[in-house]
């Protein structure tokens, strides 16, 4: 961010905007580098997958390439990208290597749709750790407050039009997790 060339693009990509959206970008630009740098590696996931993800139990953070990106279904999947917004279809993961052993980095595409340009994004760093963390591992929690099921609908007629929701990071975390641990089983 600091190289003189990486300056001048976020400049021009975001303008005089405050330390948010700045953050925002310098995160959007660091994923799409990686992904770039790593050979464009797309994964489409299709909803037999996407359904297997989200009834399995296996998780994992290994991933098949240093950087890929997991492109889900259009529109079966939902959440707030911020608490304050509405729900945004999700688009797919950008997912990277980072350097702590076990440790993924995401960052979420919300709202490609045909009616704004633009999208919202949602970055993280975690573990997917079906135990109790140790000392060294943060944990992200993949339940709801209101006790329902993960991956839920929370959509009006969601469950009816087989749609699922993201609740929370920990939700983006464990559906990447259990992705990535379909990936690697073939």
């Amino acid at each position: 961010m600091l190289l003189e060339p990486v300056g001048r693009l976020l400049r021009e990509i975001v303008g005089d905007t405050g330390p948010d959206a700045l953050e925002a970008h310098v995160l959007l630009l660091h994923h799409a580098y990686l992904f770039w740098a790593a050979g464009e590696r797309i994964y489409q996931i299709s909803e037999p997958l996407l359904r297997q993800a989200v009834g399995d139990k296996r998780i994992t953070t290994a991933v098949p390439q240093p950087a890929q990106y997991l492109q889900l279904p259009e529109l079966r999947v939902w959440g707030s990208p911020h608490d304050a917004s509405p729900p945004e279809p999700l688009d797919g993961l950008f997912v990277h290597r980072t350097d702590a052993a076990g440790s993924i980095a995401v960052l979420a595409i919300f709202g490609m749709r045909p009616d704004r340009p633009g999208f919202s994004a949602v970055g993280l760093d975690g573990r997917a750790d079906p135990d109790d963390p140790s000392a060294t591992e943060i944990e992200v929690a993949a339940t709801r407050e209101d006790g329902s099921a993960a991956f839920g609908p929370r959509l009006d007629g969601g469950t009816a039009a087989g749609l699922f929701s993201v609740a929370h990071a920990g939700e983006l975390l464990l559906l990447t997790g259990r992705l990535l641990a379909l990936l690697d089983s073939g």
